[in-house]
């Protein structure tokens, strides 16, 4: 008996996925649960197991395709299938001639869905306006590579103009029907390139435009004494200890949220409800290939700092590589844009619905500074609040990072509060 294996929903609200990597090939044996595919959704490569011990029949979508959810991925085939699968691939040349004769001629869906190329080769396609499917392949198992697609288009702009020619020789008008437009997309060519979006930054653009258009935003900017931050990692360096900024502000941010529960909630518009959560789950804004990704660490109020530590890097660099899960990604209470590594002064971070509050921290800098009439030096570090003022006032976010500050000019102070 034979099980059609279809593209679940692998993400909240996904319509659809794109096939990135076969683990298995046609007529092998698979477990049960054995991982089959890789798929990526909007943020996140999800990894898709067999329902069921037995052969992979039929792989229907090739790398590099989108899936829309609900439609056949794989077949997989019974554990007694696969031994006849086996046998069939050596069949008479007569059983072979009947067998192909029998089978019902592919439909155009049929032989798009099995098109190999490229998701770079497919962009260029559309922005040639070439269909794929009318090319013929040239790579590694009939692969359409954009050389390919060049020449189809070559071709077609080629043909076009020698029917022009034959028009004009004649004394008749050009149809305008036979002018191609891909002669205008190849003649500029060099001028510009079209790149569509991908599916990750269209989704940003439109949590984005959602939040600064429902949500009024207001960004409080802050200068922090950070003076005994840096000192207290000064002295932890000199032990040998390699522990970086930001696990440390998470904790003070964390501890500050204690205070300032208002903050460290969501705001359920639908019902006009401000729902106060009471563990503490960070988003940690992270800049990677494929866009902003927010993957969250979670009861961060309960972990120490090295653990904090620990966490971060496993999270950020799975999330640069794509293989965060869905559940990673959702559930947070607040965030934190840490830009002190790229640079900048101030921010205007847009807040992630349904929270009410995002923290963009800027570089730690020694700058001039008047201690008690004096000029001295100091070292600094600018922070931008942005809130919901649906909820919160500015009043709020003042007293949050008078808070924060307190912290980070001695950090002391937190080691007396933790637990």
């Amino acid at each position: 008996m034979s099980v059609n294996f279809h593209l679940p929903d692998v993400g909240e609200g996904v319509a659809e996925a794109d096939v990135v990597r076969w683990l298995v090939k046609e007529g092998e044996t698979v477990e049960e649960d054995q991982t089959v595919v890789e798929v990526q959704t909007d943020k996140a490569v999800v990894e898709l197991p067999s329902p069921s011990a037995g052969c992979v029949k039929e792989i229907c979508w090739q790398e590099g395709e989108t899936v829309p959810v609900g439609e056949v991925l794989f077949v997989i085939g019974g554990k007694t299938e696969a031994s006849q699968e086996i046998r069939s691939k050596e069949p008479s040349d007569s059983l072979t001639t009947t067998t192909t004769a029998t089978l019902p001629p592919k439909t155009k869906k049929d032989v798009r869905t099995r098109v190999l190329a490229a998701p770079s080769t497919r962009r260029l396609a559309r922005e040639l306006q070439v269909d794929i499917c009318s090319v013929e392949g040239t790579g590694p198992q009939g692969r359409v590579t954009k050389e390919d697609v060049h020449r189809f288009s070559e071709q077609k702009t080629k043909k076009s103009l020698s029917q022009n020619d034959t028009y004009s020789s004649q004394g008749l008008a050009t149809p305008r029907t036979l002018i191609s437009e891909n002669t205008f997309a190849t003649k500029h060519d060099e001028i510009y390139h079209d790149e569509p979006l991908t599916r990750t930054r269209r989704l940003i653009a439109e949590r984005l435009l959602k939040s600064v258009t429902q949500k009024p935003h207001a960004t409080h900017f802050d200068e922090l004494q950070v003076d005994g931050l840096v000192a207290w990692r000064q002295r932890i360096k000199e032990t040998g200890n390699t522990l970086g900024y930001l696990p440390m502000l998470i904790k003070a941010v964390t501890q500050s949220l204690r205070h300032h529960p208002l903050l460290n909630a969501h705001f359920l518009e639908d019902t006009q409800v401000l729902r106060r959560i009471r563990q503490v789950d960070l988003g940690i804004a992270t800049d990677t290939p494929r866009g902003l990704i927010v993957p969250v660490l979670r009861q961060v109020d309960q972990k120490s700092i090295h653990e904090i530590a620990e966490e971060l890097t496993n999270l950020t660099d799975r999330a640069r590589e794509g293989k965060v899960t869905a559940d990673e990604l959702k559930g947070s209470t607040f965030t934190i844009s840490n830009a002190g590594s790229l640079g900048g002064k101030w921010a205007t971070p847009i807040i992630n619905p349904p929270e009410v509050g995002i923290l963009a921290i800027h570089p730690i800098e020694e700058r001039p500074v008047i201690k008690e009439g004096e000029l001295t030096k100091g070292w600094r570090m600018n922070v931008s609040l942005s809130f919901d003022h649906s909820v919160i006032d500015g009043a709020d976010a003042i007293r949050f990072t008078q808070t924060l500050n307190r912290y980070l000019a001695d950090p002391g102070t937190l080691l007396l509060e933790l637990r």
